[in-house]
């Protein structure tokens, strides 16, 4: 009977482990050959089904159904003469941007994949020292190689910021950056450069009673914002001088 049980268990965690590798990303275990077109194609491909459909083919409980789902667009980065805008010749640029959607690459870089709507109390899509995401974007390079991500939320949790933090400064040494932000600390561990953000506010939290009724009461909550730079692409950025994200770690003060 006690074998029985151990090999249910076993077979549980694995099945959980199966479905995290699928659906949620530990950023404390990714690594630069993560598959990041594997992980977003069936998002971005749902993602298209939905907004493909005709909503006056569908009644208004179907279609408040599909809204309730994450919506992911994917877009090709390349580089491009930035014409004095940036202090380099080139920079790398979603080709959708409005700046540069009329110009022509220089060359390709590769993909990025970026999360446009989600249920923030809901939706899970990467964890860090317990603390879990709704929204990630990732870039990949042409050969399919991670190169950088952001994750971020707004937490009502105090202690969520002190859970990142603690992890990164177990794990990473802090390092000094030109012209660094407020209220953001970097940092570099054993493959990637951290980035990391926070800023707290007071909103209004609003609810309704079982009568429909609002209620507003105010609430302490902190946006956090965290990036990992793949060190590869930071040093690719650095000797070819490309203005993109992460440059501050390529133009760090020694």
């Amino acid at each position: 009977m006690k074998n029985k049980i151990y090999l249910l268990l076993t077979v549980l965690i694995l099945l959980s482990c199966h479905s995290q590798d699928n659906k949620i990303v530990d950023l404390a275990k990714i690594s630069s050959d993560f598959n990041v077109s594997k992980f977003y194609g069936n998002k971005i491909k749902k993602t298209n089904e939905i907004i493909s459909k005709d909503p006056k083919s569908m009644s208004k409980k179907e279609a408040l159904n599909l809204l309730n789902n994450a919506f992911f667009v994917k877009d090709t980065l390349g580089y491009y003469k930035t014409d004095g805008r940036f202090p380099t010749d080139l920079s790398l640029e979603p080709t959708n941007d409005w700046m540069v959607r009329n110009k022509k690459p220089t060359e390709i870089f590769g993909y990025g994949y970026k999360t446009v709507a989600y249920d923030p109390e809901k939706d899970t899509i990467a964890i860090l020292n317990t603390v879990v995401f709704p929204k990630m974007d990732m870039v990949e390079d042409h050969k399919g190689n991670l190169m950088y991500l952001e994750v971020g939320k707004t937490s009502k949790n105090a202690t969520d910021y002190n859970k990142i933090k603690e992890y990164i400064s177990k794990n990473c040494k802090k390092v000094i950056v030109e012209d660094s932000a407020p209220n953001a600390s970097y940092w570099e561990g054993e493959h990637f450069y951290y980035y990391l953000f926070k800023e707290d506010n007071r909103v209004e939290d609003i609810s309704y009673d079982s009568q429909g009724n609002k209620k507003s009461n105010p609430v302490n909550v902190t946006e956090i914002k965290l990036s990992m730079f793949e060190k590869s692409y930071i040093r690719k950025m650095e000797e070819l001088r490309i203005y993109s994200s992460g440059n501050k770690f390529w133009k760090k003060s020694l």
